[in-house]
């Protein structure tokens, strides 16, 4: 187990900054997920971490030991990737095995670590075939039992579920907290998706731009978001953020009046409400009225959207809710659970 620090870490290409003079601590047994859009430099940062690129500026530390010169074979990190990368011509027993070898492990203790990591990700009945007669859950479980199997300081996973259909993933969600929360290894967790770092993190580290946008638990960072970037990025449908003005606490738009919400005036505001905390109001008498653009029944809820601006504000009605397209439509928004940002800076005001 380990603890990490990364102390004004970057990366660059000549005039191009893939991470910029990131600090960041991460807890030993901790599970941490990079998150962001692709090219926000989460990937470049764990790759540092696992000595596959060199920093251009800063220094990595794992359990306080300056690790930037060290090779990657010996920083005591296992990766697991978004392909697999298991050997085609090897049993998946071999698969296993094989950094076992790489680390000349005595090999009378082999059979014994290879059957426990096959049985933990549960394919102990699978170690005589081939990869390519598992299928993509099956096998993505065969890569991360070769993780496992040397008990290595440090998990680096980059997208590993992001080859499987939706059911696999929640599967192999559940099934990656469960090993982690059982071996207490600390581990770097890098995807796109939201909902797996909602799920599976401990922290979340949202980036973009080359840096950390917001550091927190995924309670924090959904009910307190920093800026419009992380408002926007974390949610399924994503918060509505709506320009505006602020007049004595009122946020005012177009055919939009929400009072309550701030204080003093401000020419320029961006007011953000997520889609669980709008509801359908008597016509012509809520904050905001406009006409119905969508109805999306998706069985357990209704996604109602209405345009503003060019963009959509969506709300999550009723699961029965049902108005035909262009009819007039009110929303009400719940003032307790509106955020302000500065529309210049993106930055949320908090006062």
């Amino acid at each position: 187990m380990a603890s990490i620090s990364l102390k004004k870490i970057s990366k660059g290409w000549g005039s191009v900054v893939g991470v910029d003079a990131i600090d960041l601590e991460i807890k030993d047994k901790e599970f941490i997920v990079f998150l962001g859009p692709s090219g926000c430099g989460k990937t470049t940062t764990m790759r540092m971490v696992a000595g596959l690129e060199d920093p251009t500026g800063g220094d990595i530390l794992i359990d306080g030991e300056r690790v930037n010169d060290v090779d990657a074979r010996d920083r005591d990190v296992a990766m697991v990737f978004q392909s697999y990368a298991l050997y085609p011509n090897m049993s998946i027993y071999e698969n296993i095995r094989f950094p076992l070898r790489m680390r000349n492990v005595p090999n009378d203790q082999h059979d014994k670590l290879v059957r426990e990591a096959a049985q933990m990700v549960e394919l102990g009945d699978y170690l005589d075939r081939k990869p390519k007669a598992l299928s993509g859950g099956q096998r993505q479980r065969a890569a991360l039992a070769r993780a496992i199997v040397r008990h290595p300081r440090v998990f680096l996973m980059d997208e590993p579920l992001s080859n499987l259909d939706a059911k696999l993933r929640l599967t192999m969600r559940a099934q990656l907290k469960h090993i982690q929360k059982r071996l207490q290894t600390t581990t770097i967790y890098v995807t796109h998706d939201q909902i797996e770092a909602m799920t599976l993190a401990d922290r979340v580290a949202i980036m973009d731009k080359g840096r950390i946008q917001q550091l927190g638990t995924p309670d924090d960072v959904y009910n307190d978001p920093a800026n419009v970037f992380v408002a926007g990025f974390i949610g399924s449908p994503p918060m509505n953020l709506i320009q505006g003005t602020l007049e004595d606490g009122t946020f005012v738009a177009a055919n939009t009046r929400v009072p309550k919400v701030g204080r003093g005036s401000r020419a320029k505001v961006t007011l953000g409400i997520r889609p669980e905390d709008v509801s359908v109001a008597k016509t012509g008498r809520g904050h905001h009225n406009s006409t119905v653009y969508s109805v999306e029944p998706t069985g357990d809820q209704t996604l109602l959207a209405v345009q503003h601006a060019g963009k959509l504000i969506v709300a999550r009605a009723d699961r029965n809710f049902r108005q035909a397209i262009d009819t007039p439509v009110s929303l009400n928004f719940d003032t307790a659970r509106t955020y302000l940002f500065d529309t210049d800076s993106g930055q949320r005001i908090r006062d």
